[in-house]
């Protein structure tokens, strides 16, 4: 889970059900397969209802739930899956992009759904075109952004002081040992500690972030090995999904966590006492986009004659 969707949700969805292309006879049922915590469930129903207000069809939303997104990826690449609309992070956009997993979005906006799209951020823009797999391919043709955030420290404030966690070196500070939970997700711990074991060098303008990222060698990989291993005493676990209810509890001290599984628990733990709080290390983080894509399995028939198309600008809960 990242964060928890806005209310946008009910337009959003009806880009995909009213555009998706089918080849069987599940013409009413919409399957959704989205990060756990994404989505006030309620919106299901109302979205059923408008739903079958603008198409004058019923639908039936099948919602399931992701943890990672390797785990999506594979579920449709190698499975097959049939869903028809999932919310993957960028860098699962550009691979089911490069492997022609994804369908084009129809554009044709009816006369009763907004036109969102036109409300999207050029930073969001910019980022989404750099996944282009080929020369004049429009990344917008196929994902829409939705979600965008960072990964950092979740810490206690009672516990843990603010300047004890303004930088990545708050890992090998033996007073915190086994009270930090890390993100069990390769990409996220990986493109921060590489940039956190060069970062001289990156000051030094020898070397850029992107390229840190984008370039994996062995040599950086022995670094990001390295500076985990030193960390060994200080991790209580790697996580998936329950990190932020460890620390809504006061189990662990420090969550290395994306910004939308903090600011949950941030929020849960306000009735409380207690307090929580997530900031970005100076060395930096990397910055992730969720974004609506078709895979090309989905099995949606539905492609309503006024061809709506709607999104929601790219948001979190919280600033970088």
């Amino acid at each position: 889970m990242k964060h928890r969707i806005s209310a946008f949700f009910i337009a959003l969805v009806a880009t995909f059900v009213m555009t998706a292309t089918a080849q069987n006879d599940r013409s009413n049922v919409l399957k959704v397969y989205n990060w756990a915590d994404y989505l006030d469930l309620e919106l299901i129903g109302e979205f059923e209802q408008w739903y079958e207000e603008q198409t004058g069809e019923p639908i039936k939303v099948m919602y399931e739930t992701f943890d990672i997104n390797e785990n999506m990826l594979t579920e449709i690449e190698i499975g097959q899956e049939d869903y028809d609309v999932v919310c993957p992070s960028e860098y699962i956009i550009e691979r089911m992009l490069r492997k022609n997993l994804l369908q084009p979005i129809n554009k044709d906006f009816g006369p009763n759904t907004p036109n969102w799209l036109g409300n999207v951020s050029p930073f969001v823009v910019d980022k989404f075109q750099q996944m282009a797999t080929q020369p004049g391919m429009q990344v917008s043709d196929y994902a829409i952004g939705f979600m965008w955030g960072t990964t950092g420290f979740l810490y206690n404030t009672r516990l843990v002081k603010p300047e004890e966690v303004e930088s990545w070196s708050a890992l090998y500070n033996e007073r915190f040992q086994e009270r930090i939970l890390m993100k069990d997700a390769f990409r996220d711990i990986y493109s921060v500690m590489v940039c956190y074991a060069n970062y001289q060098d990156i000051l030094d303008g020898k070397v850029s972030r992107d390229s840190l990222v984008a370039n994996i060698t062995d040599q950086n990989i022995y670094k990001v090995e390295d500076a985990l291993f030193r960390a060994k005493k200080q991790i209580a676990g790697w996580e998936v999904d329950f990190g932020k209810e460890r620390m809504t509890q006061e189990k662990a001290w420090i969550n290395v966590t994306w910004s939308g599984d903090a600011m949950w628990a941030i929020e849960e733990t306000a009735e409380l006492g207690v307090e929580l709080d997530y900031v970005v290390p100076k060395e930096g983080s990397n910055c992730w986009f969720d974004g609506w894509v078709i895979p090309v399995y989905a099995k949606n028939p539905k492609a309503a004659a006024t061809g709506s198309t709607s999104c929601a600008t790219p948001r979190t809960p919280c600033a970088i």
